[in-house]
């Protein structure tokens, strides 16, 4: 609709209204800046925080690389740098590598390059802060043989150079000989100008149609006189008032008294206007954007048609460009730690520490388990038909043995530490000798341990109110509180002391000491035991400890890793208590498997390891490994005759389960 704007005082003159040009509204300046082929630094910061879809991007990347862990052999030391690492000054205001890292990243994928700086004290006895620069301020001089790397001041915005010794550098994609690297949205400035365009013109199509003018028209008789614009002002001034009572939620009239042959005419200007459909464009757009972060669409909450193979595809890849990132940035931190440690004058040597990054996903856990026992199955198929052929395998060349750290009888390995890790999953159930007195007291360990841990399940069930009569029928959604979160966790603290080795009525210690009596009493046979074990306690308190250790571990990976998260889940998801009663009953009955091992595992181990120091006591040099009737290819494999302190030990040297056994020779 034309618009005839008041010129004069009695005469009205057509003509156009002329609006500046906000094509991408606020951003629009930064746009008018851009030019082809040129990577401008403000302009990938404003293209971040102007797309919500790009930051989110940049955050995940950051979330998908993890975190660092430190490992090693040397506990003291691995505390020591743990602590450094998780309480270093950064950027003034924060602390921890790990936040270090993160702004680290950040950097790097927005400006395409990111520089760090460590800080040490006065004396250089160790780093007291580390930084990250706003990669906007820096600029790279190409020297003889490398960059000289130089800061913007705040002050005078001068260029100074860095110290190199100080330095980290990181990038992402660099092109041949650039420094600058390649940032995350480089190439979509131009697509990103269209989506600002489109966001744009609707924001000002629903100011125009959501707040729309009014057109008043006033057309009069030649009787009604001469005084129009007295009129319209005053029809104006009205209608002012009766839009500003409508606002204020009270109830006018508009009345104009005029001739029968004058009539007024309010139209809403543009109530027939169409407001262009954007959503194709604008999804064709985002699809570009989404396609140069790298990232599933899913992952950035656009939940287009996405087939589950298709999503297995896209992670396979975002977990190889993960890898790619994370390499150079590991060299980063072990360096920077490396130079900690020797400001404060700590020596080392290979294996006592190292950095890592940290966590395996359920996803790769899962994969990673089905192809161990995907090689583990054709081994065993391998070795059925090699045997039937006469055929000698060394089992060394076998997958399974790999597994089992590739154990012959010259390599005796500890496979207890990494107990369930194996994938063939051997439970062996007849023994290599009949053993009543201890399969009672493995009976009765695992049966100890799972009325402990089901009196913690009804415990955590009353926490979460599920034994309230009528509270789960009636509930509309769970709730899982702060409050019951530290509950469950005390009930957890109860149940793990109640196994403290230091507590004289501790199961630990009361089953550990029968099947090792069980074990000395089998190796000394009709005569009487030399073993003391009141006086021989080294081996003792050490399965007392290991074995607490396994209890405690074993119960808190349980509640803090499966329950817990599980229940702050169906908290978040508003799901029905019955059916979050019903998964928390199946949590706990899952566990009694792993207990059911515990017990078995131990209680062998603990014995086989009291028969081997009774033999010891006698004298006796030489010990034969004999299997169980349904032994695994492993176990199999270690059958013969070894000297006593190579001999290897049932559970300790196997797997979970075994049932394998050693005697004289």
């Amino acid at each position: 609709m034309r618009l005839w704007p008041f010129k004069s005082k009695d005469i009205y003159a057509g003509g156009i209204e002329l609006r500046p040009s906000f094509g991408q509204g606020p951003w629009t300046p930064f746009y008018q800046n851009f030019i082809a082929r040129k990577v401008d630094p403000i302009l990938m910061e404003v293209m971040r925080e102007s797309i919500p879809v790009v930051d989110v991007a940049i955050n995940r990347l950051v979330s998908l690389d993890g975190h660092i862990e430190v490992k090693g052999d040397s506990d003291k030391l691995v505390t020591e740098i743990t602590d450094w690492v998780d309480n270093v000054p950064v950027n003034g205001l924060s602390s921890g590598l790990q936040k270090f890292h993160q702004n680290f990243t950040d950097e790097a994928h927005e400006q395409g390059f990111a520089i760090g700086e460590a800080v040490p004290d006065k004396k250089r006895s160790g780093i007291v802060e580390l930084r990250v620069a706003d990669s906007k301020s820096i600029k790279f001089k190409r020297s003889a043989t490398s960059y000289d790397i130089l800061q913007r001041s705040d002050d005078d915005h001068e260029f100074r150079p860095l110290k190199p010794g100080n330095l980290m550098y990181f990038s992402i994609h660099n092109e041949n000989m650039n420094p600058y690297g390649i940032p995350l949205m480089r190439s979509c400035e131009f697509v990103t100008q269209i989506l600002h365009t489109i966001q744009n013109s609707v924001k000002n199509s629903w100011e125009r149609f959501g707040d729309p003018s009014f057109s008043v028209v006033y057309k009069t008789s030649k009787k009604d006189g001469s005084n129009h614009n007295e009129r319209r002002v005053q029809i104006s001034k009205e209608l002012d008032e009766a839009m500003r009572a409508k606002k204020d939620g009270k109830s006018v009239d508009f009345v104009r008294a005029i001739d029968k042959d004058s009539d007024i005419t309010i139209q809403v200007i543009g109530a027939d206007g169409q407001i262009l459909e954007m959503e194709v464009p604008a999804r064709h757009v985002l699809e570009q954007i989404i396609a140069k972060t790298g990232l599933p669409a899913w992952m950035l909450g656009m939940h287009w048609s996405t087939t589950e193979r298709l999503s297995n595809a896209e992670l396979e890849m975002l977990m190889a460009d993960m890898e790619v990132r994370r390499r150079p940035k590991l060299s980063i931190f072990k360096n920077l730690i490396a130079t900690e440690l020797r400001m404060r004058g700590r020596t080392w040597k290979k294996g006592d520490w190292w950095i890592e990054w940290a966590g395996v996903n359920m996803r790769d856990a899962v994969a990673q388990a089905q192809a161990r026992f995907l090689n583990a199955q054709a081994d065993m198929y391998y070795l059925q038909n090699a045997g039937a052929a006469g055929i000698q395998i060394d089992i060394n060349d076998l997958a399974l043995g790999k597994c089992h750290g590739g154990k012959t009888k010259d390599a005796v390995v500890d496979v207890r530490k990494t107990a369930g890790s194996c994938s063939h999953g051997t439970k062996e159930t007849g023994r290599a000798e009949p053993w009543p007195e201890l399969d009672d007291i493995e009976t009765r360990y695992t049966e100890r341990l799972k009325k402990d841990w089901h009196d913690l399940y009804e415990r955590v069930r009353l926490i979460l109110g599920f034994d309230i009569p009528g509270k789960t029928a009636e509930a509309e959604g769970f709730f899982f509180s702060p409050e019951q979160m530290a509950m469950i966790r005390s009930a957890l603290e109860s149940f793990i002391k109640g196994y403290d080795p230091a507590l004289s009525d501790s199961p630990i210690v009361t089953f550990y000491r029968e099947a090792m009596s069980a074990g000395v009493i089998r190796a000394a046979g009709d005569e009487t035991p030399k073993l003391n074990l009141a006086k021989n306690t080294e081996i003792y308190d050490t399965l007392k400890s290991d074995g607490f250790d396994l209890v405690k571990n074993n119960a808190t990976k349980a509640i803090q890793d499966k329950i817990i998260a599980e229940m702050q889940a169906h908290s978040l998801a508003g799901s029905n208590p019955l059916e979050v009663a019903g998964r928390l009953k199946k949590l706990f009955d899952d566990k009694n498997s792993d207990w059911e091992r515990l017990a078995r595992s131990e209680m062998a181990m603990s014995a086989e390891k009291a028969k081997k120091a009774e033999w010891k006591e006698w004298g006796i040099e030489k010990l034969e490994f004999f299997p169980a009737p349904d032994a695994c290819p492993i176990c199999r494999a270690l059958a013969g005759e070894y000297g006593i302190e190579e001999c290897p030990v049932p559970v300790e040297d196997t797997h979970p389960n075994c049932r394998c056994a050693t005697r004289p020779t």
